[in-house]
């Protein structure tokens, strides 16, 4: 299948196709429940389409390990997938957790001992995310999806539960649809009723040895989720399939994948599938 919209490095695509520069943006999470006090101010890179809108919008989560990578840049996947959006005409907003919290990652430390989890901290930074983008001018108010991969992807779920897609009091609603890669669906599918609150997207591999995706095809089976969700398993593909050019590697000292270990890295023809679907899907859903 062919892939849509391939995107170039930051700057260069800004430069081939006229969209806005990138803006290091600032907001308040809503998770002054949570602190006891003043909400944290997040960080976000907002990339702005071509043209003065209004625009769909769409907001992404990083997994455990972070937003940047080791160099300091924002990672390959992320750049990657935001550029590619913003080519298609959505306003995308990264969302940093870690950062404004002093934490670097999270994939090798026990959930109980995190401090920034997905169905706590980083549902509210989404949430926090969605009202920053609804105060944009040129951002379409009601038509703002969610992406998110690993631990962002059960922070998708998280957000996007049926009563629970945005804060308590929101008046113009929550985002309109989710995309989640290889979440981890053990949390939802505990929860009796867990439900999407609109269209969602899952995507993940079969062979994952660190979100398997039987919970999530179970998930994805329920009454009240399966008429809402469309559910992609690749056999042959392991997590962090959709990254670009990224090995096959094995990962030590996890803390939440079944052995303390896990198999990451690209599966071209599940990549490519991916990507198709996602577009094709945000153009149904933020733009039909």
């Amino acid at each position: 299948m062919g892939v849509v919209g391939l995107a170039l490095p930051i700057g260069t695509a800004q430069a081939a196709v006229g969209v806005h520069a990138e803006e290091i943006v600032r907001f308040p999470s809503t998770d002054g429940d949570l602190t006891g006090g003043a909400p944290t101010t997040l960080t976000g890179r907002l990339l702005r389409p071509a043209g003065n809108g209004p625009h769909p919008a769409v907001v992404l989560l990083h997994g455990c390990g972070g937003l940047y990578a080791r160099s300091g840049r924002v990672s390959q996947r992320h750049i990657w997938w935001a550029t590619t959006l913003q080519q298609q005409g959505y306003e995308v907003l990264m969302v940093d957790s870690f950062g404004p919290r002093n934490v670097t990652e999270v994939c090798t430390v026990p959930l109980k001992e995190r401090n920034v989890r997905a169905a706590m901290e980083r549902k509210r930074d989404a949430w926090a995310a969605l009202a920053f983008l609804r105060k944009r001018p040129e951002v379409d108010h009601d038509r703002i999806g969610l992406i998110g991969w690993s631990q962002g992807a059960s922070t998708v779920l998280a957000a996007f539960g049926a009563g629970d897609n945005g804060p308590a009091g929101t008046e113009d609603g929550g985002f309109r649809a989710a995309v989640a890669f290889y979440p981890g669906c053990k949390a939802p599918l505990s929860e009796e009723g867990w439900q999407p609150d609109g269209p969602l997207l899952m995507l993940i591999g079969g062979k994952d040895d660190w979100t398997p995706a039987q919970p999530c095809i179970d998930l994805a089976a329920r009454d009240g989720t399966k008429e809402r969700t469309d559910l992609v398993v690749y056999p042959d593909a392991y997590h962090g399939f959709d990254a670009p050019d990224a090995p096959l590697r094995k990962r030590q000292d996890l803390a939440t994948a079944p052995s303390g270990t896990a198999h990451v890295g690209t599966n071209e023809d599940a990549r490519a599938d991916a990507i198709q679907r996602v577009m094709t899907f945000f153009k149904e859903k933020l733009r039909g």
